[in-house]
C-alpha cells in the first residue's frame, strides 16, 4: 500500500482558503512552518495550517477531490528559514568619524 505525507497550506495575501500539498516521506511539518511550494503557477511561499500527516494514496486522491484540487497534490520544495545577522561597528581609528586623518 502506498502512502503519501500531507499539509494544508495557506497563501499570504490571498483568500482564507488552505490548500493541499504533498510532503516527501520522511518530512515532518509544524503549525506555522513557512514552506515554498511548486504548483501550476511556480513556485510560492506559503504557511502550514496544520501538521503534516501521513495517508494513504487513496485518502489522498478522496481529499484532493472533495476539495476541487488536482491529484496527486502539488509538492513541498523546500522550507522558508529566517536568519538574524548582527553586525557589529569597528572604528579602527579611535576617532567621532571612523576615518583616517
Amino acid at each position: 500500500m502506498k502512502y503519501r505525507n500531507l499539509v494544508y497550506c495557506k497563501h499570504p495575501n490571498s483568500d482564507a482558503r488552505a490548500y493541499l500539498y504533498e510532503l516527501p516521506i520522511d518530512v515532518d511539518v509544524s503549525e506555522g512552518d513557512r514552506l515554498v511550494v511548486r504548483d501550476r503557477q511556480g513556485l510560492h511561499n506559503v504557511t502550514a495550517f496544520c501538521d503534516s500527516w501521513i495517508c494513504t494514496s487513496k485518502m489522498a486522491q478522496v481529499l484532493c477531490e472533495a476539495n476541487g484540487g488536482y491529484s496527486p497534490p502539488a509538492r513541498v520544495v523546500g522550507t522558508v528559514s529566517t536568519v538574524t545577522v548582527q553586525q557589529d561597528l569597528i572604528n579602527p581609528f579611535n576617532n567621532e568619524e571612523g576615518l583616517a586623518r
